[in-house]
């Protein structure tokens, strides 16, 4: 089975790793599963999320990406992260490119009032670039622990600020040697300035403060629509969401043209998607008394229904299948290039 680059199919993951998973602990409450991206254990003293994720497609962010990537999966459990520890392979030691990774390590958590608890480091072989594995933890804030499995044919889906937020910082980073004939210099720079969004903790628990998600999920590879897909495979359901209706900054959608790419299926960390149980009015009424702002952008439907994007000329798009990221081909086609 030749597998592309990417996170692992649902059916690879069902085979090899969801039979596998040591003890049965009567205190895991959230177990592996397909789409989510967190744990929760019980503690003494509460509940435990636990997230883990590594970063494989980014070269100057590496460290930053690490603290928040992490952050954003405990965050739309419902718990304010807390811990981090990372575990960092370089191909080679170079005492500039280390510091700078611990740096935006130290950065990154300290804006998150995080604490780096523990972690390793070394000079690994068969490692072309830095890859940093990060794991984070943090107690659930209410007593609802939130997952992707919960949405509900008739939930609102709903998501926050924009599509492919760390993909216009990652492009306008490492691919700005490739852009700069391509781009205006200054919306190239504005584009490299994405990597301040890519934060949604503040947006998951003022969400789940309203106590009106079914689910909340943080869109990484394949965009917004991997996003919805995990969503919707994760819950047995199916969606309707519209093009239009996605927001897509301009530096996104410049990027994205230069590069032949669709902003929709671009990682898309900063962004959270969530499925409503509100009648809309009461939906916008409890965002703008949270300060939160987010787009409505279609519904959950029942999985005999589909899952369907319908773009903007009207054409239906079926989403059958995980989606591979708009990154992973771009790295393919031009990675002498990265600058």
């Amino acid at each position: 089975m030749k597998i592309r680059f990417g996170k692992l199919p649902k059916e690879v993951l069902e085979k090899t790793v969801f039979k596998w998973l040591g003890a049965r602990r009567g205190d895991v409450l959230l177990w592996p599963a397909y789409g989510e991206d967190a744990a929760v254990v019980c503690v003494p003293k509460g509940r435990l999320v636990v997230a883990c994720d590594p970063i494989t497609g980014s070269r100057r962010l590496a460290g930053w990406l690490s603290v928040h990537i992490n952050a954003n999966d405990v965050a739309v459990c419902g718990a304010k992260p807390a811990w981090f520890s990372s575990c960092i392979l370089l191909p080679e030691y170079d005492e500039r490119a280390f510091a700078s990774i611990a740096k935006q390590i130290h950065k990154a958590a300290s804006e998150l009032r995080v604490s780096v608890v523990t972690g390793h480091s070394e000079v690994a072989p068969c490692v072309s670039e830095p890859i940093i594995i990060g794991t984070m933890m943090g107690m659930l804030e209410g007593k609802k622990y939130y997952t992707t499995g919960g949405a509900k044919p008739g939930d609102m889906i709903i998501m926050t600020k924009t599509a492919g937020i760390e993909g216009t910082a990652i492009l306008a980073t490492d691919f700005s040697g490739v852009l700069s004939s391509k781009v205006d210099a200054s919306m190239l720079r504005r584009a490299s300035s994405f990597y301040r969004r890519i934060s949604v903790v503040e947006d998951a628990l003022r969400i789940a403060s309203t106590g009106l998600a079914t689910a909340m999920h943080d869109p990484t590879e394949g965009g917004i629509l991997g996003g919805l897909y995990e969503l919707a495979e994760a819950s047995g359901t199916g969606f309707v969401v519209y093009e239009d209706a996605i927001p897509v900054a301009k530096e996104t959608r410049m990027l994205c043209e230069a590069l032949d790419c669709d902003p929709l299926k671009l990682i898309s960390s900063g962004t959270l998607i969530a499925s409503v149980r509100a009648s809309r009015k009461g939906l916008l009424k409890a965002l703008k008394k949270t300060g939160v702002k987010a787009a409505i952008i279609g519904e959950v439907v029942r999985k005999k229904e589909g899952r369907k994007l319908i773009r903007s000329g009207g054409v239906v798009e079926s989403i059958r299948s995980s989606v591979t990221d708009e990154l992973w081909r771009i790295l393919s086609e031009i990675p002498l290039e990265r600058q």
